[in-house]
């Protein structure tokens, strides 16, 4: 069984070492998101990255900047250069944060599949080195719905759910503006120092990439008062992670509380729906089928014939690769 441990950072790494076989890099940073929230939910990221990565979290929410998670993930072109492009000039990652630590040039590129965003990936070259030139973003676009795919696919992979006392209790944690913790209950610091040692990060008072852009998504995010995502554990486990900001009292620094829990059936199913390319009405058709309907009812609910009803089941088992219909209901009650 592969170390749960090392198992998310493992295949980050193995996306960035893919992309090292197409073009030349001397830094990256692989980050695996929410596709419906476009926050981090975790990252690989080389060491000469790593020292200016706040830096780069609070630019990706304070600032309005040129190739922004969001603009390349929901944008017709999913891929740029900053020197390529032309930007560098207008960019204040590129001035104040790249520049004065010795990198040339960043290519961002949105991992995109059936137009569901699950991870960005950021290269760099230092300077000394040519800029990325437009045969490397092309090569980065032909890899990406390749490497979005494995993303997205190993969300739903086959694994044990390891059991875990504190998978029924609710975690609490509250971060200061520079995502220091303040306070925790025992369920929230379980959970916090989980995510630590899945991202491999020893010392305790560095957040793990969930819980920073989570903060920094209310902290420089404007007027935002929540945000939340859903992420899967190594383990196994779904878990369920929202953002609160809290009201300032009079003197008190900003402060952002983040609640924990493990996900349920109606929050994960968005999810699943993208994974195994459900469409909207078969969707709709398990909808009623995990409320216990027979066939007669569920054409009845939904104003179509009961053939259409065993067709779109008929779909789904073979999207889903299972073999029965009391074996989709079981699955999909069970994620």
């Amino acid at each position: 069984m592969t170390n749960p441990a090392a198992h998310f950072q493992q295949l980050r790494q193995h996306i960035r070492d893919e992309l090292a076989t197409v073009l030349d890099f001397d830094a990256a940073c692989i980050t695996t998101i929410d596709p419906a929230t476009l926050l981090s939910t975790g990252s690989f990221t080389d060491e000469p990255i790593e020292e200016i990565h706040d830096q780069l979290f609070q630019n990706e929410f304070l600032k309005k900047d040129v190739h922004q998670h969001e603009s390349l993930a929901k944008g017709p072109v999913h891929a740029a250069s900053l020197v390529q492009s032309g930007e560098y000039l207008n960019s204040e990652r590129y001035q104040h944060i790249l520049s004065p630590k010795g990198w040339a040039d960043e290519l961002r590129a949105a991992l995109v599949i059936q137009g569901e965003c699950w991870g960005i990936a950021s290269l760099y070259r230092q300077k000394g080195k040519e800029p990325f030139h437009e045969q490397d973003i092309q090569a980065v676009i032909h890899q990406t719905p390749t490497l979005a795919a494995k993303l997205r696919d190993e969300l739903f992979k086959k694994r044990d759910t390891e059991a875990d006392d504190s998978a029924n209790q609710q975690g609490f944690i509250i971060l200061s503006h520079d995502h220091t913790l303040l306070y925790g209950n025992e369920t929230g610091l379980h959970w916090l120092h989980t995510f630590q040692a899945f991202e491999q990060i020893h010392d305790r008072a560095i957040m793990p990439r969930p819980f920073r852009a989570l903060s920094a998504k209310l902290l420089y995010g404007g007027s935002t008062q929540t945000a939340a995502i859903m992420t899967r554990m190594p383990t196994g486990l779904f878990l369920s992670l929202q953002a609160f900001q809290l009201e300032q009292a009079a003197g008190q620094a900003e402060a952002v509380m983040i609640h924990i829990k493990r996900a349920q059936t109606s929050d994960i199913l968005p999810y699943a729906a993208k994974t195994y390319r459900l469409t909207e009405r078969e969707m709709n058709v398990l909808d009623c089928l995990l409320k216990g309907q027979s066939t007669k009812e569920i054409a009845s609910t939904l104003f179509i014939s009961t053939h259409t009803v065993h067709d779109h089941v008929k779909a789904m088992l073979q999207k889903t690769n299972l073999s029965s219909r009391r074996m989709l209901v079981y699955f999909f009650s069970n994620i």
